[in-house]
């Protein structure tokens, strides 16, 4: 196949934009732990996410952003996007915030960021993708080091984070693979899956938040610094990320996808680092390191070796996945 042609061409762009949706997400775990300091985690994940969603829709009647596809809204077709808009959308974004609170954001980017190997675990049944004992091996230690890395007191606040980082990382891991199969034979486009997701993370969880907490979703006298933090989680994760990841699972297959996101936790870690000066223990960098060899063990990820293709059971993109 010629370097230039659409189907190279269409995997570099997979590629990049599961790059930079990495980066962006890594940047959302200190942004949120930054915006605790004046909102509840309810309340950011309402906020911006409806913030979001107006931006989404202007962008999209501005003609920035392709229009969705409303036509011919099936109960089918609503039904699997109901499903991307629970795993993806509200479940994936409460789960985080909590963990952020509970165990502060350099462990949830590590511990959030195993959806890149329960991604390739659901592709088995889902997609019909093969699984190598290298992959079982890469997710027992990822396993182990998860459970490093909610330090050593099993009943403390960072284990229960850990515990809602990882619920988190299993619906986001079977939003991307259900993704990938239902988005072409049911035309959910990107945008059209961006404004389900934000729907169930804006304005649905805002309703909650404010039955649940009243007075406290706006403070009245916010940290500027949560407010800036609050910004930019409206145009990073919850509005650019969720597009260029979108891009990305149209075009690539999901162990692909997958490896690229390694640099969720590392971006995490490094921006969490510099703002923060939040360090791990050692054992804990044990962990976060098993979690790493293990997302890359899961995707595929082999030094001096190609990145993975889709296996032959995976489907292509001009028929149904």
């Amino acid at each position: 196949m010629h370097p230039t042609s659409p189907g190279i061409r269409d995997q570099r762009i997979g590629l990049a934009a599961a790059i930079g949706a990495a980066v962006i997400y890594g940047a959302a775990y200190p942004a949120t732990a930054i915006a605790l300091r004046s909102f509840t985690p309810l309340g950011i994940a309402g906020l911006a996410c409806t913030i979001a969603l107006g931006l989404v829709l202007g962008l999209a009647r501005l003609g920035a952003l392709p229009q969705p596809s409303l036509a011919g809204m099936t109960g089918p077709r609503l039904g699997r996007l109901a499903v991307l808009a629970c795993l993806g959308g509200l479940g994936f974004i409460v789960g985080v915030n909590v963990a952020v609170a509970l165990a502060g954001p350099t462990i949830t980017g590590f511990v959030a960021t195993l959806y890149a190997v329960l991604a390739t675990l659901f592709a088995v049944p889902v997609l019909g993708e093969r699984i190598s004992r290298v992959t079982i091996g890469a997710f027992a230690a990822a396993l182990i080091g998860t459970v490093l890395l909610a330090g050593v007191e099993p009943t403390g606040q960072p284990a229960a984070g850990v515990a809602m980082a990882f619920a988190s990382a299993a619906m986001f891991g079977l939003y991307l693979v259900l993704a990938r199969r239902w988005t072409v034979p049911y035309r959910l486009d990107g945008t059209l899956v961006t404004i389900g997701n934000l729907i169930g993370r804006g304005p649905a969880l805002l309703v909650a938040a404010l039955v649940l907490e009243g007075g406290r979703l706006v403070p009245a006298h916010p940290d500027p610094g949560a407010l800036i933090a609050l910004a930019s989680i409206v145009v990073g994760s919850s509005t650019t990320g969720n597009l260029l990841l979108m891009a990305s699972v149209r075009r690539v297959a999901a162990g692909r996808t997958s490896a690229a996101l390694l640099l969720t936790p590392i971006a995490s870690a490094l921006i969490a680092a510099l703002v923060f000066t939040e360090r791990l223990a050692p054992i804990q960098l044990a962990g976060g390191a098993l979690i790493l060899l293990g997302i890359a063990g899961a995707s595929g990820v082999r030094p001096g070796r190609p990145p993975p293709r889709p296996s032959g059971a995976a489907p292509r993109r001009d028929r149904a996945a």
